[in-house]
C-alpha cells in the first residue's frame, strides 16, 4: 500500500559540512539555553535562599498537567483561546514532526514513513497555517486594536516571538515547496502536504533552474536551522520562557492559596523592619511570579478596583518590581525610598477578591505580594488610612470595628433562647456570629433566621454570646499584622476553652480567617463551614424541608471569600433552587467570574476618593437581570449593596436578602 511506502529523504540535498554546522549550532544553543536557566535560578534564589522554600506542602499536579496539555486558564477568554490554541496546537504539531525527523535521521528507528509520515506531514502542514493565523490575530489584538490592558514594559519581547514563529513556519513551507517541486511533484504530497504542494506549484511557475533551486534550498535550510537554534537559545532569555515557567509555576501554586497569609516572626530580635521593603525580602514564589508574568492583562481586566478607576493595576504590582530587579541586577533595591515604587492608595485599593489570581494563566499570587507590601506600609511606615486606624483601635478596645460596647454584642438574641456554649459541654457546631451579625440590623435578621433553622433541624449548636470578639479579618487586610497577631492569639485561646466539632460562620470573611488563617498559628486548627453549606446539607439529609411556596424572582451574588477563596458555589444555589416558587436568574458574571462588591481588603472601613464607588459596577450587572431581589450570603455584601443600591437607577428599589432568610420563609 502507498501509505506503507510514503516517506521522503531526510536531510535531502544537505552536504555533510552543513550537518556538522547544525550539530555545532545545537551545542551553542544548548549552552545559551542552560546559562539562561541558571540565571533565572539565581534570580529566584538570590540572597542564599533555600530553593526548598519554594516547595508547597502539596504540589498542584492538576494545574501542572492542565497548563502543559490544555493551556491552563488561557481558554477562559474565548477570543484569546482561538488564537492561542492555533499557536499552541500548531506549534506542538511542528515540534512533534521535528522530533520524529530527528529520530529518523539520528537513530536506528526509521519512524518517519508510511502512515505516520502521511498523518504527521498533513498535521504539520495545517499546524503551520494555524501558527501563522494565530500570530496574525495576536498581533492584531496587541498592536492594531491596542487594548490598554495589554501594555508591556518590554514590547519588543512580543515582536521577537511573533517574528521568530513566522520565520520558522514560512521558511519551512518554502523548503517543503522546493523539495516537492524538484522531486517531480509526487501526487501523494498533494493530499498530505497541501500547503507545501500549493507553494511548489508557485515555485514551478517562476521557471528557475535546478542549480538556482538547489542553492536556494541549501540557503533556506541553513536559515531555517539557525532560526531553530536561535529559538532554542532564546527560550530562557525571552518571553518564550513562559513555555517552561508557566507549567512549573502552576505546579508550585496550590489551589486557592493566594489569599491565605502566613504569620510574621515578631520574635526575631534582629528584624529592623516588617513586611516587604526591599527586593531581598521577596519570597521565592513572589520572585518566580515575576518571571512567570506574560503581561497578558487578564488580572487588569477583572480587577474591581481597576474597573472602578481606582489607582490599582494588579499587573503593574508584579511588573514594576520585576523591572526594577532586572534593571539593577545583583542589587538589593529599596521599594520605599525617596521615590516609592508603590503608592499607598494603589495598595489600599485592593479588595483581595482574588479575581486576578483566578484569571491569571501564569498562576501568579498577586494578593500575597500586595499584602506583604501593605504590611510594610502599616507596620514599618505607620501608614494606614485614618478610618482604618480608627477601626483597628475600636476592635482592640471594644472587640468590633464599629466601637459599640462589648456588652451589647449579644443583644440580638433577646427573647430567642439561643444556646450559649459552656466549658465541658460539647456541641456539634460553634456558631461564630461575627461583628456584622451581632451589631448590624440587616445581618442580625440573617443570624436570627439561621438560628431558627438550626433549631428546626435539631442541630446541636451554641454561640459564644458576649465573649465573642472580632476575628481580626479587617485588621489583617489593613496590613496591621501585629494587631492581628494579638487578636488571633486571644481568640484561639478563647475558642479552645470549649468543646465543639466544627465552627459555622455566616460571614465568608470569618470563614476564611478562622478556617484557614488561624490554622497557621499553634492550636488554631478549626474545621469551619459556611452557614449555606450547613443548611444545604440539612436540606439534603431531610432534617430541613423547604415546602412553603416563596414567590421570589431573584439573582444571586457570589461572595469572593465564599466562592473564589473557599470554592463554594453550589450550596447557596442548591438552597435557592430547592425552595418552591423561587426563580433564579443568573448574572452574566457569576461564580468564579463574579465581580467583587468592593468591600474586601479592608475597603469596608474606608473609602478612597479616586474613581467611583466600588459597588456600582456590580450593581449595574445586578440591574441588568431585572430581578427585583438580590440574594447573597455575606455580611459585607449585605451591608454594601443595601447602602449603595440607590446609586444606580436600575437597583433603587432592589430588595437584598440572605439565602438563609429566604429559606426560613419556606422551611419546616
Amino acid at each position: 500500500m502507498e501509505s506503507m511506502e510514503a516517506s521522503r529523504q531526510i536531510m535531502w540535498m544537505i552536504p555533510f559540512w552543513m550537518k556538522v554546522v547544525m550539530y555545532l549550532s545545537l551545542a551553542v544553543a544548548t549552552y545559551f539555553f542552560a546559562t539562561g536557566l541558571v540565571e533565572k535560578y539565581k534570580f529566584v534564589t538570590a540572597g542564599g535562599k533555600n530553593p526548598k522554600d519554594l516547595l508547597p506542602k502539596k504540589l498542584n499536579l492538576e494545574g501542572f498537567l492542565k497548563t502543559i496539555f490544555f493551556q491552563g486558564k488561557v481558554p477562559r477568554d474565548s477570543f484569546v483561546n482561538i488564537f492561542h490554541s492555533m499557536i499552541f496546537w500548531g506549534f506542538l504539531t511542528l515540534f512533534i514532526a521535528t522530533e520524529l525527523v530527528a529520530i529518523h535521521a539520528d537513530t536506528p528507528f526509521k519512524v518517519f514513513k508510511g502512515t505516520t509520515y502521511i498523518v504527521v506531514s498533513f498535521l504539520a502542514d495545517i499546524g503551520g497555517l494555524f501558527v501563522l493565523l494565530g500570530v496574525g490575530l495576536a498581533y492584531y489584538r496587541r498592536y492594531v486594536v491596542k487594548r490598554k490592558f495589554l501594555s508591556a514594559t518590554r514590547p519588543n519581547q512580543e515582536k521577537f516571538m511573533y517574528g521568530m514563529l513566522i520565520a520558522l513556519v514560512v521558511i519551512g513551507y518554502l523548503l517543503e515547496a522546493i523539495r516537492i517541486y524538484v522531486t517531480n511533484m509526487p501526487e501523494g504530497e498533494r493530499f498530505w502536504s497541501p500547503i507545501g504542494y500549493t507553494f511548489a506549484a508557485m515555485v514551478g511557475s517562476l521557471g528557475l533552474s535546478q542549480e538556482v533551486l538547489a542553492g536556494s534550498y541549501k540557503t533556506l535550510w541553513m536559515l531555517h536551522m539557525l532560526n531553530t537554534m536561535a529559538f532554542v537559545a532564546s527560550l530562557t532569555h525571552s518571553k518564550f520562557f513562559h513555555i517552561l515557567v508557566l507549567p512549573f509555576n502552576a505546579l508550585m501554586t496550590p489551589y486557592r492559596r493566594g489569599a491565605v497569609l502566613n504569620p510574621m516572626d515578631f520574635a526575631n530580635e534582629n528584624a529592623e523592619t516588617f513586611g516587604l521593603g526591599k527586593t531581598s525580602e521577596m519570597t521565592l514564589k513572589e520572585k518566580l511570579d515575576t518571571l512567570a508574568c506574560v503581561e497578558c492583562g487578564r488580572c487588569t481586566q477583572v480587577c474591581p478596583a481597576n474597573l472602578a478607576d481606582k489607582p490599582l493595576d494588579p499587573k503593574l504590582i508584579v511588573t514594576k518590581v520585576r523591572d526594577v530587579m532586572f534593571n539593577n541586577p545583583g542589587q538589593d533595591v529599596e521599594l520605599w525610598g525617596d521615590n516609592p515604587l508603590y503608592a499607598s492608595n494603589e495598595l489600599d485599593s485592593c479588595t483581595t477578591c482574588g479575581a486576578c489570581m483566578e484569571e491569571c494563566p501564569a498562576s501568579i499570587e498577586h494578593v500575597q505580594v500586595i499584602m506583604d507590601l501593605k504590611r510594610y506600609k502599616a507596620l514599618t511606615l505607620g501608614d494606614l488610612p485614618p478610618a482604618a486606624a480608627d477601626a483597628v483601635n475600636k476592635i482592640k478596645k471594644n472587640g468590633n470595628p464599629w466601637g459599640i460596647s462589648q456588652d451589647d454584642r449579644f443583644n440580638w438574641a433577646q427573647g430567642m433562647d439561643v444556646p450559649v456554649i459552656e466549658a465541658g459541654k460539647k456541641v456539634d457546631y460553634l456558631y461564630y456570629v461575627g461583628c456584622a451579625g451581632s451589631y448590624d440590623g440587616s445581618n442580625q435578621k440573617v443570624v436570627k433566621d439561621t438560628v431558627n433553622l438550626l433549631k428546626k433541624a435539631g442541630v446541636s449548636f451554641a454561640v459564644m454570646g458576649k465573649t465573642e470578639k472580632c476575628n481580626g479579618d479587617p485588621v489583617r487586610r489593613f496590613g496591621d499584622e501585629y494587631s492581628f497577631y494579638e487578636i488571633a492569639i486571644e481568640n484561639i485561646a478563647n475558642m479552645r476553652q470549649y468543646e465543639f466539632g466544627k465552627v459555622v460562620t455566616h460571614c465568608p470573611h470569618c470563614l476564611h480567617t478562622i478556617g484557614k488563617e488561624y490554622a497557621k498559628f499553634d492550636d488554631g486548627q478549626f474545621e469551619t463551614v459556611h452557614h449555606t453549606e450547613l443548611l444545604s446539607e440539612l436540606l439534603r439529609s431531610g432534617k430541613l424541608k423547604a415546602l412553603k411556596n416563596v414567590a421570589d424572582e431573584l439573582t444571586f451574588h457570589d461572595p469572593c471569600y465564599l466562592g473564589r477563596h473557599h470554592g463554594e458555589y453550589n450550596a447557596p444555589r442548591d438552597i435557592l433552587t430547592s425552595i418552591p416558587g423561587v426563580k433564579l436568574i443568573e448574572m452574566e458574571k457569576n461564580k468564579d467570574k463574579a465581580l467583587c462588591c468592593g468591600m474586601g481588603g479592608g475597603n469596608m472601613w474606608y473609602e478612597l476618593p479616586e474613581g467611583k464607588h466600588l459597588a456600582e459596577n456590580r450593581l449595574e450587572q445586578i440591574g441588568d437581570t431585572k430581578a427585583p431581589k438580590l440574594a447573597t450570603s455575606c455580611s459585607y455584601c449585605m451591608i454594601n449593596f443595601n447602602s449603595s443600591k440607590g446609586h444606580i437607577s436600575t437597583t433603587e428599589n432592589l430588595q437584598v436578602e440572605d439565602v438563609a432568610s429566604i429559606l426560613a420563609k419556606s422551611a419546616l
